[in-house]
C-alpha cells in the first residue's frame, strides 16, 4: 500500500470512527510500551495488573501476542455532557452512569466498538480479539487525544477526565498521528491528593489502586479503610470533581439522561444488599446496565450496600 492508500483508508477509518459517534479518532504505529511497564512495576499496589496475563501490563507488549501488529487505532468518547442525578452520584462514578466503560455488549457502547472493529475488518484488516488489554493512556497520548492529569487521568479539551478510551490492534500500516503533548499535570496543584478520602494519590500521578475507592468496590480484599468509602458502591469521582481542569466541564449545561431519570425511579440502595444471584430479575433490569463491570460475585455487590447503608446511617444522626 503506497502513501496516498494508507492516508486515505486512515481518513475513512477516522470518519467511521466520528460518524459511530466516537469524540476522537486517532492512529500510532503498533509497537512495545516497555517504559511505560517499567513505571508500572515501579507503582505501588499494581501488583495485581503485573500478575494479570490479559491486563493492561501484558497489553504494553503486543509483539508478543499478535506479532502482525502494524497499527493501533484509538478513540475517546466523553461523557461530561450529561446531567447525572445526585440521587445517583453518591452512590456510583459518571464512568459507570455513562454506561460506556467496559460496556454490556448489547448496549449502544457495546455495538459502537464492534461496530468499528467490524468496520476495520471489512478494510481488509485483522483486528486482534484476544482478551489482552492495550495500555489506552500512553496510546491515545501518543495520537494527542489526551494529556494527563495529577490524578492519573486522561484528559481531553472538551469532556476532561469524563472520557473513556478505546483500542484496536490491527496489521495494516496507516498513516499515523504525530502530536506528542505534554503529558504533565501542573505542577503546583495537589487539590486531588488531598480530598482522596483514601489516600489513593500518593504523589502527582502515582495513584496506588489497593487504596482507590473504585477498585476497592470491585475486589474482596482492598486496602481502602471502608469508612473512608463513604456511600459509594461503584466508582468514586471525588478526585475528578476538585480538579480546575474540571470545573469548566461540570458547570456547562447537561442533557438529561431519560434512563437515568428511570434508574432513580427504580435503584434501592436496601434492594441491592439483598442481592443473592446475577440470574435476579433486580440485577438484569436496573444493575446490569451500570455494574456490569468486573463484579461477578452478588456478596461483593451485598458488601458494598452494606457498608453505604451503615455510612447513610451515620451520616444522618
Amino acid at each position: 500500500m503506497d502513501d496516498e492508500a494508507r492516508k486515505a483508508l486512515t481518513r475513512r477509518i477516522k470518519m467511521k470512527g466520528l460518524e459511530l459517534g466516537f469524540s476522537h479518532v486517532g492512529v500510532i504505529p503498533c509497537h512495545d510500551f516497555p517504559d511505560y511497564a517499567a513505571e508500572v512495576r515501579e507503582r505501588d499496589g499494581y501488583e495485581r495488573f503485573i500478575d494479570n496475563p490479559a491486563s493492561f501490563y501484558a497489553g504494553c507488549f503486543p509483539s508478543e501476542f499478535f506479532p502482525q501488529g502494524k497499527s493501533i487505532v484509538c478513540a475517546t468518547f466523553g461523557f461530561g455532557d450529561v446531567d447525572y442525578p445526585p440521587e445517583l452520584l453518591k452512590y456510583i462514578g459518571r464512568i459507570y452512569l455513562a454506561r460506556c466503560y467496559v460496556p454490556v455488549p448489547d448496549n449502544m457502547a457495546g455495538k459502537r466498538l464492534e461496530a468499528m472493529g467490524e468496520f476495520l475488518e471489512s478494510q481488509g484488516m485483522e483486528v486482534y480479539r484476544g482478551n489482552i488489554e492495550l495500555p489506552a493512556r500512553p496510546i491515545c497520548a501518543e495520537a494527542g487525544l489526551v494529556t494527563y492529569g495529577n490524578n492519573n487521568f486522561a484528559y481531553t479539551e472538551e469532556d476532561g477526565s469524563f472520557v473513556v478510551l478505546y483500542t484496536w490492534l490491527v496489521d495494516a500500516e496507516l498513516a499515523y498521528d504525530q502530536a506528542p503533548v505534554e503529558n504533565e499535570g501542573p505542577p503546583d496543584c495537589n487539590l486531588c491528593l488531598k480530598a482522596c478520602p483514601t489516600g489513593a494519590i500518593e504523589s502527582p500521578r502515582h495513584l496506588n489502586p489497593m487504596k482507590c475507592i473504585l477498585l476497592n468496590c470491585l475486589i474482596p480484599n482492598g486496602q481502602a479503610d471502608p469508612k473512608a468509602m463513604g456511600t459509594y458502591i461503584h466508582g468514586c469521582d471525588i478526585c475528578q470533581e476538585v480538579c480546575p481542569r474540571n470545573h469548566d466541564v461540570l458547570r456547562r449545561a447537561k442533557r438529561k439522561d431519560s434512563f437515568l431519570e428511570e434508574l432513580v425511579a427504580n435503584f434501592d440502595l436496601e434492594r441491592v444488599a439483598e442481592l443473592d444471584s446475577l440470574d435476579d430479575d433486580y440485577y438484569r433490569d436496573v444493575l446490569r446496565p451500570v455494574m456490569y463491570n468486573y463484579i461477578r460475585d452478588p456478596a461483593v455487590f451485598r458488601r458494598n450496600a452494606e457498608r453505604a447503608l451503615a455510612a447513610e446511617h451515620i451520616f444522618e444522626e
